[in-house]
């Protein structure tokens, strides 16, 4: 009975050992992603991203705070127009990444958001966040958008290059 005990024990422990260890280690992320992409934890792309969700979704949405998506250099590509980007019409909720309220969320870079028919990054409601080093093109809204909503952001060391709709009334593009 000792002996089944002690043995028990060991189990339990290297179990939850090993649970620990594999939730530190980041959620890898490539190819075409049909539905919304929820981060609840830290993530790294591992190949080029091709966003298939459905019309008015985004393809990137943090769900839990204090985590980071890291683009490693890779490109998360959208359903624009490949030469417009969206061909003067804005798609409301089909942005690249959202920050979805979240605090302390990250974007890092570097890397390439392309193609969405509305912002390439939306940071929504979020307070602390950080949008570092990624490049932002051919979105139909804003490259990266910071509406009112959102407090103590940092977007630094990001280039924007044709952003916004040709549509009058509608976002500009860039930063």
């Amino acid at each position: 009975m000792r002996t089944s005990l002690l043995a028990t024990a060991v189990l339990v422990l290297g179990a939850v050992s090993v649970s620990v260890t594999t939730q530190d280690r980041p959620d890898k992320v490539s190819g075409t992603i049909t539905r919304t992409f929820s981060i609840v934890a830290n993530t790294e792309l591992t190949g080029d991203i091709t966003c298939a969700v459905a019309d008015g979704t985004p393809c990137f949405s943090f769900a839990v705070p204090g985590i980071e998506l890291r683009l490693n250099g890779y490109t998360v590509t959208g359903k624009g127009d490949p030469v417009t980007g969206c061909g003067g019409a804005v798609t409301t909720g089909e942005v690249g990444i959202t920050t979805n309220a979240q605090r302390g969320v990250v974007v890092r870079g570097p890397g390439l958001i392309q193609r969405f028919r509305n912002h390439g990054v939306q940071v929504a409601g979020s307070d602390g966040a950080r949008i570092e080093g990624i490049t932002v093109s051919t979105n139909c809204g804003s490259g990266i958008f910071v509406p009112a909503t959102s407090f103590n952001t940092l977007v630094q060391e990001n280039t924007a290059i044709r952003n916004g709709s040709s549509n009058p009334g509608l976002s500009c593009g860039g930063i």
